[in-house]
């Protein structure tokens, strides 16, 4: 359809970052407005939305979920990962996407314009047609990328008195067949967490190393035993792994010893409570070995996600939607390494979170070249809707 290709393409001209949606926001709930929904939240979590939709009889509370956040990946890159000069050049990579406007600094490099057009078409059909029994919640959601978006939405009151009984979003994948649908209960993606290592000690003249407290040797100590707790983790069944992103020790200079140092990680599990142990002996022996050699120690978190956990019931409706629509259903036997903030919404009910296929060669999530597929969009559509109508003769 015409119009959800060009919100799409709108939503893809004015990527914003995790937190910082603005923009979205105001194309999302401009949208929305025209499907006249029962009850219509603007701003639920910072810049989420949540539009519902009344059944004729009284029934489940089904939500469907989209992110609505972008990336960090300059919209302007051409074939050869070059910054590309001018709009000219612009309009050689994104040839769907063309416009004198453009939040060229941010890109839509994993697909959430096109999760968010697919729930905006669903609104569409909503409007028209309201759900025969229950209340269909569509949710729009914010900072995804960072894991922040869901907690954010979760603890907003406006949230919470919905009493939400039952939740589906999906994920576009590449490398899978066009219209594809990729399923798989209990764990269906990664839990994981960024991990920052901070050390102290005292810088000093580079002539006089002794006068200082340099924390060269506690990082290569523990970059030692990280390496070899990644290779004994290769036998863990979790899949849990621990993966060093940056490392940082003194400034760029010659004449100073170094006084500071970082290490980043990466660490990710198949199960929440293996991560949490990891995360747990990781902090502990860096505490242990800074207190060993004088130095000061601290840490921090970041974009901490749990791991998507699919129940059974919401899995097989997914299958049997899809199955109902003839389409292909792909079961995959293990679970995504990535992560998804979805996943917290399995604390409050169940969930599934399943795959739409974007074609066998299509370009990767969070390429620089990778754009959404606008033939899929209806298919989205199409599975949300049956799930819907699934949903409300179950309840």
């Amino acid at each position: 359809m015409k119009i959800l290709e060009s919100l799409r393409h709108k939503l893809f001209k004015y990527a914003e970052l995790s937190g910082n949606e603005k923009e979205t926001n105001k194309i999302i709930n401009r949208f929305l407005e025209k499907t006249n929904p029962d009850v219509h939240l603007k701003n639920v979590g910072g810049y989420g939305i949540i539009a519902i939709y009344k059944g004729v009889e009284d029934g489940k509370n089904i939500m469907l979920r989209a992110d609505i956040d972008g990336l960090n990946i300059p919209l302007m890159s051409t074939d050869n990962g070059q910054q590309a000069t001018d709009v000219f050049e612009l309009s050689a990579v994104s040839t769907k996407c063309q416009s004198s406007k453009l939040n060229a600094q941010y890109s839509h490099r994993c697909g959430h314009d096109g999760h968010a057009t697919i729930l905006c078409g669903l609104a569409m059909r909503l409007g028209k047609q309201r759900p025969a029994k229950g209340n269909v919640i569509l949710l729009f959601q914010p900072a995804e990328e960072t894991g922040e978006g869901a907690k954010a939405v979760i603890n907003d009151p406006l949230f919470r008195d919905l009493k939400i009984d039952t939740a589906f979003a999906l994920h576009n994948l590449p490398s899978y067949a066009k219209h594809q649908i990729v399923v798989k209960k209990d764990c269906f993606a990664s839990a994981s967490l960024g991990l920052k290592l901070i050390f102290d000690g005292k810088t000093s003249h580079a002539s006089q190393p002794e006068k200082g407290n340099n924390p060269q040797i506690v990082v290569t100590t523990l970059l030692d035993a990280f390496h070899r707790k990644y290779e004994n983790l290769k036998k863990d069944k979790h899949h849990t792994i621990l993966t060093i992103t940056r490392v940082v020790i003194g400034e760029e200079t010659f004449g100073v010893t170094p006084g500071h140092a970082e290490i980043w990680m990466t660490l990710r599990s198949q199960d929440d409570k293996a991560l949490q142990n990891l995360t747990k002996s990781t902090i502990g022996l860096c505490e242990y070995i800074s207190k060993e050699y004088r130095l000061s120690f601290r840490h921090s978190i970041h974009e901490d996600f749990a791991a998507t956990m699919n129940s059974g019931d919401n899995t097989e409706i997914v299958r049997r939607a899809a199955r109902e629509l003839k389409l292909s259903v792909n079961e995959i036997k293990e679970p995504f390494p990535w992560s998804e903030d979805f996943g917290r919404f399995g604390n409050i009910c169940p969930i599934c979170l399943f795959g739409l296929g974007c074609g066998l060669e299509h370009e990767p999530l969070h390429s620089p070249r990778y754009e959404f597929e606008d033939e899929i969009i209806d298919t989205g559509i199409d599975v949300f809707e049956k799930i819907i109508e699934i949903e409300s003769n179950l309840s």
